[in-house]
């Protein structure tokens, strides 16, 4: 049997008794005797007769009843009209509406239906009076509902209020900008949202259906507080990031809150008042009910008849009822007082005084029944704790390791099916005990598989097989361990793929991995067992050779290497030659730890690519240091932008003509920390190298545009400031926009800045051929600087809008000393004068080179004989004593017999004596 059925029979047992209790009980209570009085006919006996006549104890007649108007009907809609309405003032749904109509309803069916049935038997008055009363219950009770409907809109009123408050703060915040995920705001906007959230969790924390007094809505107040203590610190905040109108709103919806909150306790106040109010005249009503009686009319009066008695069987009758009858002599009295009587009936009531004859049957079923629930409570707690004590015994042993565990079964049947259930279970985890050991040993051993080969990913390179950076300095750790032991040495080669950029753009990026794959398998069979190849990212590769005896060996080993990457390396069908640069260093001479040695190697192989490519250089200090300063400086100038460290230095131009200054170039130094100015020379190569040349040459376009607008607009109006650019910035589509956008920016005129470049543009391309053209087309000269020197110079001419072109200071240095040069001078200005190009002499360092320009006018001279290059706030002084100080240079200067005197006729040494003479 289940613990339900056991259960079940012990309910039934207490029901039996109860049932029987019940019974028995019944019979204990009061009995109603009624006697029926009709009136009948006696005859009177004759007197000296005596008469047999039954003695009857005389009963003594109960007062009329009073009737009772049956009202539990009215009762019971008043008590449901009053439950209906506290149930739709609380809840007020729709389920709460429909139930106060219906009682509603009834009140007014049962009250009608009271007044109908009650019609005649009660007073005008009292009718009066409790219609009045149903009337007021009612029209309490339609008050209150509309209370509970003001009430809902309220809090209806005031849900849509804290939306419209969260929705105006959310639209803020969602107007603020969004980076990465997290939302930049003013932190007033941010707490303000903050508070607002805690009085919307507040309120939706109440219970719905209960009342809002003041200590349910305590925790709401002093949210709403913080909120305006919120909004007060952040006023002015939020005043100007959202604006006035927006704070004075949130104000307002806060303020409305606040008032809302206070309707909301007043009504609660008010509806909880009149519930109790209608619960009372509720009470009142029902009393008053149950309190009419009908109107009581009067007996008839008896019609004196023969007298006649009839007793009816219902009587109570003394003990002396019993015997025969007996013969009572009759009177004149008793004659007199057995008169006719008119029909009535008397009700009375009285209990029974027979002694209990049933308490010891109730005592022995009570029990029986005790008995029979201490054994079934017996028998269901041994069948509960036995099979209980069974399962938590099996279940430690699982729990142990003991997979095969069985439960007997038995005890109740929830407990007995729980063990089938057990048992069951035990078998699947056995099962899955056998299972799981299996695919242990599955994943153990494909662990093992996947951890060799993550070795040999974390050791090899993924693309070539050969060993990576982590493999080949344990290698090299353990050869100079070895070489150190045995005092031999210890080849460390850098090698580098000439090219190899090209065979990626050309071939692609797959045919590029086929070739490092070759390469690696090249380099595989050419170190053998001696060597150690190794790839370090790229198309960089190292090469470790163990065991050399001396230093010369490992150069042979690497001219080994370089040759045999001279012969063609089949790729894909392809036969390719592909060259190396490598560089060396030897332990011990260059390293005594594998850091250093490959720093050395590094070092070595970056001078080998700068000697031409397919080279091997073997480390020397020098190169190191080179590569050290060259590090330094890339760092320094990386600090000198961030430091404001570069300056722009003013050098004139001055026309040789007229002797004033028609332009300056502005030159750009770099101040070292030392104090110390650096030149373009020591630093714009590496500059180039590592990229901040673009930033560098965007900062010299920017200053000095700004120094030439400030001399525009103030104390030299007709300043031409030359800017010297970087071929890269060419390259940019942008150049030319952000060129005009300065000058507009600075309100400078595009003639008054001229750009200058060297002949390595050309090697650019088309594209910033075009850029310059842009740029003359926008009225901005362009200089061609170092003109002389290259390989494309008259080309350069041709090709580029060149409005200027400046004589290297290669042809200026010896021109008078040779005749040569200054031929060779006298041609390039005349060809720039026929082409129309304004021409300039730069680098002009003595007296003797100024004598011979002097005569190749017009031309602008320039150079530190003239002046050096000076700060802006020191120029204008010079440019102001510049005509003095050129005419004290020309009366100083002479032609040189042997240059002059054969190179210029007589005439045009006769012009530059006439020259001089002006000058003075």
């Amino acid at each position: 049997m289940g613990i339900g059925a056991r259960l079940g029979i012990s309910f039934a047992a207490v029901a039996a008794l109860a049932v029987v209790a019940n019974l028995f009980a019944e019979h204990e209570i009061a009995v109603v005797n009624t006697t029926r009085i009709v009136p009948v006919e006696v005859p009177v006996a004759p007197p000296a007769t005596p008469a047999l006549v039954p003695t009857i104890a005389p009963t003594p007649l109960a007062a009329p009843p009073t009737k009772r108007l049956e009202s539990d009907g009215l009762v019971a809609a008043i008590g449901q009209f009053s439950d209906a309405v506290r149930s739709q003032v609380v809840v007020h749904n729709e389920e709460s509406d429909n139930r106060l109509d219906e009682a509603r309803q009834d009140l007014r069916d049962e009250s009608e239906i009271f007044a109908a049935r009650s019609s005649g038997e009660v007073t005008a008055a009292q009718l009066r009076n409790l219609h009045d009363q149903v009337e007021v219950i009612r029209s309490r009770g339609e008050e209150l509902s509309h209370i509970a409907d003001i009430r809902q809109d309220t809090l209806n009123e005031f849900s849509t209020h804290l939306e419209a408050l969260d929705t105006r703060i959310q639209a803020a915040l969602d107007r603020a900008w969004k980076i990465l995920g997290r939302v930049i705001a003013r932190k007033s906007l941010i707490d303000l949202k903050s508070a607002l959230d805690d009085i919307r969790r507040r309120f939706a924390s109440l219970p719905s259906t209960e009342d809002f007094d003041r200590s349910a809505l305590h925790a709401v107040t002093a949210s709403e507080i913080a909120f305006n203590q919120t909004l007060d610190k952040g006023a002015r905040d939020l005043s100007q990031s959202q604006g006035q109108a927006w704070v004075d709103a949130v104000r307002a919806d806060e303020a409305r809150l606040s008032e809302l909150q206070g309707l909301l306790i007043q009504m609660d106040s008010q509806r909880r008042a009149g519930l109790d109010e209608l619960a009372q005249q509720a009470q009142s009503l029902i009393a008053l009910t149950r309190s009419i009686r009908p109107i009581i009319k009067p007996a008839p009066k008896p019609i004196n008849r023969t007298p006649s008695v009839s007793v009816s069987s219902a009587l109570v009758i003394s003990p002396a009822a019993a015997t025969p009858f007996a013969p009572i002599p009759l009177d004149d009295d008793v004659l007199r007082s057995t008169v006719p009587m008119g029909e009535h009936t008397i009700e009375s009531s009285s209990t029974s005084a027979r002694p209990n004859e049933h308490a010891g049957t109730i005592e022995w079923i009570s029990g029986a029944v005790l008995i029979l629930m201490l054994l079934i409570s017996v028998w269901t707690v041994r069948s509960i704790v036995g099979p209980v004590r069974r399962m938590r015994s099996a279940t430690r042993r699982i729990a142990a390791g003991e997979a095969s565990v069985q439960v007997s079964r038995g005890g109740i049947q929830e407990l007995d099916d729980l063990a089938v259930s057990f048992n069951q279970m035990a078998e699947q985890l056995a099962a899955a005990q056998t299972l799981a050991r299996t695919y242990q040993d599955q994943l153990e051993a494909k662990v093992a598989q996947r951890t060799r080969e993550l070795q040999h990913l974390a050791e090899h390179d993924p693309l070539t097989q050969l060993p990576n950076r982590r493999q080949l300095f344990t290698h090299l750790k353990n050869a100079i361990e070895r070489a150190a032991a045995d005092h031999s040495y210890v080849g460390v080669f850098f090698l580098d793929l000439d090219n190899f950029k090209n065979i990626n753009d050309s071939m692609g990026h797959a045919f590029g991995d086929r070739v490092l794959e070759a390469i690696a398998e090249k380099l595989r069979a050419t170190a053998g067992d001696n060597g150690f190849a190794a790839r370090l990212g790229g198309d960089e590769f190292t090469f470790v050779c163990d065991g050399a005896v001396d230093e010369n060996a490992v150069r042979r080993v690497g001219w080994e290497l370089v040759r045999a990457f001279q012969k063609p390396i089949a790729v894909n069908g392809r036969e390719l030659v592909i060259g190396i640069s490598v560089g060396a260093s030897v332990f011990p001479d260059h390293g005594i730890d594998a850091e250093s040695l490959l720093r050395a190697a590094d070092a070595a192989l970056f001078r080998a690519k700068a000697l031409g490519r397919g080279q091997l250089t073997v480390f020397s200090p020098e190169l190191l240091e080179e590569a050290s300063l060259k590090f330094s400086t890339e760092q320094g100038l990386r600090r000198a932008m961030e430091r404001g460290e570069f300056e722009l230095v003013f050098q004139p131009e001055v026309d040789a003509a007229t002797l004033e200054t028609r332009l300056v170039e502005a030159l750009l130094r770099w101040r070292l920390p030392d104090g110390r100015l650096a030149s373009p020379a020591e630093f714009l190569t590496v500059a180039e190298e590592s990229g901040l040349i673009m930033e560098i040459s965007d900062w010299t376009l920017r200053t000095a545009i700004e120094t030439a607008a400030q001399w525009h607009h103030g104390p030299w109006p007709a300043a031409k400031v030359a800017i010297n650019l970087s071929s890269r910035q060419l390259l940019d589509s942008r150049f030319v926009d952000r060129v005009m956008e300065l000058l507009q920016q600075h309100r400078l005129p595009p003639h008054c800045i001229e750009i200058e470049l060297t002949e390595n543009v050309l090697q650019t391309g088309a594209a910033t051929i075009e850029v310059l053209r842009c740029l003359r087309a926008n009225g901005i000269a362009i200089a061609l600087d170092d003109f002389g020197t290259g390989y494309s110079s008259l080309a350069s001419l041709e090709q580029l809008p060149l409005t200027r072109v400046k004589l290297d200071r290669a042809l200026i240095s010896s021109m008078h000393t040779s005749a040569r040069s200054a031929a060779i001078a006298r041609a390039i200005v005349g060809l720039c004068h026929g082409l129309g190009l304004e021409v300039t002499a730069e680098g002009i360092e003595c007296p003797e080179q100024l004598a011979v320009l002097a005569d190749l006018t017009p031309m602008c001279l320039q150079g530190y004989l003239l002046s050096r290059p000076t700060p802006a706030d020191k120029l204008l002084p010079i440019i102001a004593g510049m005509p003095e100080h050129m005419q004290s240079l020309l009366l100083s200067s002479r032609p040189l017999d042997g240059v002059i005197d054969a190179t210029i006729p007589r005439r045009r040494a006769a012009e530059f004596e006439e020259v001089k003479r002006r000058a003075l």
